[in-house]
């Protein structure tokens, strides 16, 4: 113990001018050693901050191709298919694998969504905000038919640039819409139809208004007649 006493005491008295001088090189290697390695941990920390912001600005000025079902706003549990870019910049060469391919009960209309250029041929450009819907079927009858709830549907598409993206896939789950409870919203098809409703009464009551008119003229004609042909009584 007394030896390592020894060994860390110092006697600064009986320093020399060289060995101050020795060991101020030493201090001023030492902070000069610190002081640059603070500086390059600064340079690091800035350059991450910078590839950050970098890539976030990138990531924030990409198309963002996204696909879902949606209620219609026209018809009354109808469900359409929706295609939106939800980013800044424009989308190029827009192409949509469904997995299994579309079925609806509407397809014996003769236009089957699954035939449809915008999934067979794609879309050539979809700018910022862009959404383009189309009618894939009714809420009421899907329920009815034995056809498949679950899709999956990938994305491919290329920046304004014509650099392919990363590809997006999503899970299209109709069963969803079943298990949940909503309020009704009625739209421009129910009043269309509450208006045809009404116009169909009013033609009808119109056709009893006039039929009673009718039956009503006749009976005063006929009474009338039967009147001036009776002999008067004596």
């Amino acid at each position: 113990m007394g030896a390592a006493n020894h060994l860390l005491a110092v006697d600064l008295r009986a320093w020399t001018p060289e060995d101050w001088s020795a060991a101020a090189t030493v201090a001023t290697a030492i902070f000069t050693v610190a002081t640059v390695g603070i500086a390059l941990a600064a340079a690091l920390y800035a350059k991450q901050q910078v590839d950050l912001a970098r890539q976030l600005r990138e990531e924030q000025a990409q198309p963002f191709v996204v696909v879902d079902f949606a209620d219609n706003p026209v018809l009354r549990k109808g469900i359409d298919f929706v295609v939106e870019n939800m980013g800044q910049t424009l989308a190029r060469n827009v192409k949509i694998v469904v997995d299994p391919p579309f079925s609806s009960t509407l397809d014996d209309s003769g236009y089957p969504l699954k035939d449809s250029a915008l999934l067979t041929q794609g879309i050539p450009s979809l700018p910022p905000r862009k959404r383009i819907t189309a009618l894939f079927d009714t809420a009421p009858q899907r329920y009815n038919a034995s056809l498949p709830m679950r899709y999956t549907a990938t994305v491919h598409f290329e920046d304004a640039h014509g650099k392919a993206q990363e590809p997006l896939t999503y899970v299209l789950d109709l069963s969803v819409r079943y298990s949940l409870l909503s309020a009704t919203e009625y739209g421009m098809s129910d009043a269309a139809e509450a208006l045809r409703d009404i116009s169909a009464i009013l033609k009808e009551s119109a056709r009893d208004v006039r039929d009673e008119f009718r039956r009503r003229r006749e009976s005063e004609r006929d009474a009338t007649a039967g009147g001036s042909g009776a002999s008067p009584d004596l």
